[in-house]
This record gives structure tokens, C-alpha cells and sequence, in this order.
């Protein structure tokens, strides 16, 4: 490339949010992938080695004070102030964005830091258009042809800046860039009064409409439609000036006839396949000597009758009659509003009769709950006063067989199988279990027994102390 540096317009597009007293952050729209105005192309491979160099770029710009406006890159790129960063995160990511041109694109999207505090017009940063500028001894590339166009393929290059721009700096990126018809005139007029401008005529008879061969965008058509209107701006015909263009519209532009001092509507085709633009129709329109507040409302009728001022008064009586139609309504509506009202107003007396029946009964309930809470715990002091009279019995009951039955034999009785019984049953089953370990106990003829004077253990060794008498 000849470029000492790369340059691709870009733009801040949302609105500051101020992260302190000194610095503010907005998001940034750089480039998109593929083939751009520019006559370059940007690979997905390209795309991201160049997002992995973004972090702390810095955003700078040159501020003409009298111009009160951002100017253009400098002659040696290293003139003006930096007013801001892209941060170490950049928070990157592809965002969708619909372009003037009405082509949906996905740019690449980062944060940047803008230091508003610093220059009074670092907060005149947002919207403007920007470019993005690559460090050339890093650029690597080659020309190549894709789809019959000789493109410039990068392969590989870093972040120099991104750049302020002025508004009528021509962008790359169709979404990164504003448009203002009186600076693109200005410029026009200037290159003229300089060099001259040859345009391609559309038939080699100067009597047909010029056509212009040009890479189109919305912020060309201005050119290419001065042009086409002004034939006789050339050296042989005097550099007559014919038309001068007030606006433009999508389908057509509204253009001053110096010969009558009308105004008319220059219907236009744009081709962006061919490159051109062509004229169809030429008709005369009225500009009306209106007041803002009376334009506002011709421009409200205009939008109610579909964008056009034709039977606006047929559209404007009907209106009318619609409006005394829904006058009627609302009169009706009214009454029946008031009856409804009054409907309200009883409804509320009742409201507030059943709101003092509410809280009455709310006040009866809460003593009432109390009450029972009260006597809750009241049952269960009772309810744990005999558990603890039935366990202190049972206990007794247990104690009473201690000198009778065995240990193993008592143990078998635990606590649960104790809940199970009353204290009189709890004295029958262990009444059952001495029978069981000395059936004598209940015979006529009780056996005597002897202590032995051998030493056992367990239940044999409380036995075995005993001996009967025959």
C-alpha cells in the first residue's frame, strides 16, 4: 500500500455514560469483514489478529476551534490531541447495524474511554465519524482479484489510532459516517474551481441526460445528481450553472431552476451494479412561505394522508366527520363514565363498612389465637406431667424385680418397648418373667433353695447358689 497509514472510518455511536468527574465510556463501530469501499479486503483470519491488537488505542482528533469541528488526520498523523482509549478489555463484540444505504452489516464493536473532562470537545466525539488508522510497517498484504475486482487482501497489521473526523470526510464503512448536503456541496464547488471535473456522458449527444460512472453511496448522490442536471457546466457552454439541489430524497430531490426560479422534483434511479444514476422525471413542485409551527402542521397532515398532500381536504373532511362521530361517543362515554362513578363511590362506602367488620373480627381472632396458644401450652405441661408420672411408676415397677430377675432380662424391657404398657401391664409381663425363670415361686410346694457354694456366673450363678430340699 502507498499510505504511510491505513485509514477506515469508523464512528462512536452511543451516547457517554460517565464512569467518573473525568472520564466518560461509549462503544465504537469500526469495520465489517470482507470487501469494503476502500478497494481492500478483510478476511475472517485478518479480522481477528487485528481485534487482539485493540486494547489501549488511542482515540485522538485535531479541533479546528473556529470551525468548531473535528478536521482530518493530519499531514504527518501526529498533529492534534488524544482524547481517549480503548481499554485492556475492550469489551469487543459483532454487532449488527442497518446502513443508510439500507444494507444490514456486522461491524466489529468495542468500548472506548473518552477523557470528557479533560477538552471541552471530547463530549462532541459521539457521532461523529472516526477513522480507523493502521501503523503502516505492519501492514502485510498483497493484491488479488475477487469476483473481477483487483482488491488489496490484508494478511496482517496492528492499531495506529482511531481518528476524529470532520462531517464531510467520505467514509469507508457505510455505517460509520454522517452526511451533510452543504459541505458536500462546498467541496464540490471546490474541486471544481480547482482542477475541473470530466463526467462520462451517458450517449456522446450532449442534448441526452448525463450519466455519471461512479461507486455509489448515499452520501454520493449528491455529486452524481449535480452533475446529471448541470450539462452546461463545462468550458464550452460557459460553466453555466443550471440547477442547485435543496434535498434529497430516496426517490427524488428537490432542485432550484435558476432559468424560472421554480423549484422541481428530480426523479432519480440508482444502479449500484452499474455504478450510476439516472434521471427519469423532472415535474414542478411549490415551496410554501410557511412558519415552523405552520410547516409542523402541514407535515402532520401530510404524514395522516399517507406522505402525500394530494386529497388532503377530502381526507381532512372525513377526519372531521369521524371527529364529531367520536365526539358523540366520548359524550356518551361520559355519562356512563359518571354513572359508573357513582356505582364506585357506593361500592367504596361498602368497602370501607366491610374493612371495620374486617379488622373487628381480626382483633377477635388474634385474642383468640392467644388464647389458644395459652391454653396449647397449658396441655402440653400436662401432657409432659403425666408422661412424667407414668415413667416415674413404670420405673418403680422395674426397680421392685431388680432382686428377683436378671439383669439380661431387665434389659430386654428398654425404654421403648416400656412406652408400650402401663404401668399395671409393665408388672404383669415382668410378673410373667420371674415365673419363667422360677416356676416354684407359684408352686404349693415352693422349693427351698440352698445357697451352693460354687461360683458361677449370670443367671446360673444366681441359681446355682441355691439347692432344693426333697
Amino acid at each position: 500500500m502507498d499510505n504511510q497509514h491505513m485509514e477506515f472510518p469508523v464512528v462512536v455511536y452511543e451516547n457517554l455514560n460517565q464512569l467518573s468527574p473525568v472520564l466518560s465510556k461509549s462503544r465504537c463501530r469500526i469495520f465489517y469483514k470482507g470487501q469494503n469501499r476502500n478497494a481492500t479486503f478483510i478476511t475472517d483470519e485478518f479480522a481477528e489478529k487485528l481485534i487482539s491488537t485493540l486494547p489501549y488505542t488511542p482515540v485522538k482528533g485535531i479541533y479546528d476551534n473556529f470551525e468548531e469541528d473535528y478536521t482530518d488526520h493530519g499531514a504527518k498523523r501526529n498533529l492534534g490531541r488524544i482524547y481517549g482509549i480503548v481499554p485492556e478489555n475492550p469489551n469487543f463484540a459483532w454487532e449488527s447495524h442497518l446502513d443508510e444505504d439500507g444494507i444490514e452489516r456486522v461491524y466489529a464493536c468495542c468500548d472506548v474511554l473518552i477523557f470528557t473532562a479533560l477538552y471541552e470537545e471530547a463530549s462532541e466525539i459521539v457521532g461523529k465519524a472516526q477513522s480507523m488508522e493502521l501503523y503502516q510497517p505492519s501492514i502485510k498484504g498483497k493484491w488479488v482479484m475477487i469476483e473481477g475486482k483487483k482488491l488489496y487482501k490484508f494478511e496482517d497489521a496492528c492499531f495506529l489510532g482511531l481518528q476524529v473526523l470532520g462531517e464531510d470526510i467520505e467514509p469507508c464503512f457505510e455505517g460509520a459516517s454522517f452526511f451533510s448536503l452543504y459541505s458536500e456541496l462546498k467541496q464540490l464547488v471546490n474541486k471544481i474551481e480547482e482542477y475541473g471535473i470530466n463526467f462520462q456522458l451517458k450517449k456522446e449527444d450532449k442534448s441526452e441526460m448525463a450519466k455519471l460512472n461512479f461507486k455509489l453511496s448515499d452520501s454520493q448522490k449528491h455529486d452524481a445528481l449535480w452533475s446529471l442536471l448541470n450539462t452546461n457546466f463545462n468550458e464550452e457552454a460557459g460553466w453555466v450553472i443550471d440547477y442547485a439541489i435543496c434535498d434529497i430524497y430516496d426517490e427524488y430531490a428537490i432542485v432550484r431552476n435558476y432559468e424560472t426560479g421554480s423549484f422541481e422534483r428530480a426523479y432519480y434511479t440508482k444502479n449500484d451494479e452499474a455504478d450510476s444514476v439516472e434521471i427519469t422525471k423532472i415535474e414542478k413542485v411549490y415551496v410554501l412561505d410557511l412558519t415552523e409551527y405552520e410547516k409542523n402542521a402541514l407535515e402532520a397532515l401530510r404524514a395522516v394522508n399517507n406522505g402525500t398532500y394530494e386529497k388532503i381536504d377530502e381526507v381532512f373532511a372525513e377526519t372531521k366527520a369521524n371527529l364529531e362521530t367520536a365526539n358523540n361517543s366520548l359524550k356518551d362515554a361520559n355519562e356512563t363514565i359518571s354513572v359508573h362513578e357513582q356505582k364506585i363511590e357506593e361500592l367504596n362506602t361498602s368497602v370501607s363498612t366491610l374493612t371495620t367488620e374486617r379488622d373487628e373480627v381480626a382483633e377477635n381472632y388474634s385474642a383468640a389465637q392467644n388464647t389458644i396458644s395459652t391454653l396449647t401450652e397449658e396441655l402440653e405441661g400436662l401432657k409432659q406431667y403425666k408422661l412424667d408420672k407414668e415413667n416415674a411408676e413404670k420405673k418403680a415397677v422395674i426397680d421392685s424385680y431388680a432382686e428377683l430377675l436378671t439383669e439380661e432380662v431387665l434389659a430386654t424391657y428398654t425404654q421403648e418397648k416400656v412406652a408400650s404398657f402401663t404401668a399395671a401391664e409393665l408388672d404383669k409381663e415382668l410378673a410373667y418373667e420371674v415365673k419363667k425363670s422360677n416356676p416354684s415361686v407359684f408352686s404349693k410346694n415352693p422349693q427351698t433353695l440352698i445357697l451352693k457354694d460354687e461360683q458361677l456366673t449370670g443367671v446360673e450363678a444366681l441359681l446355682a447358689k441355691y439347692k432344693t430340699n426333697d
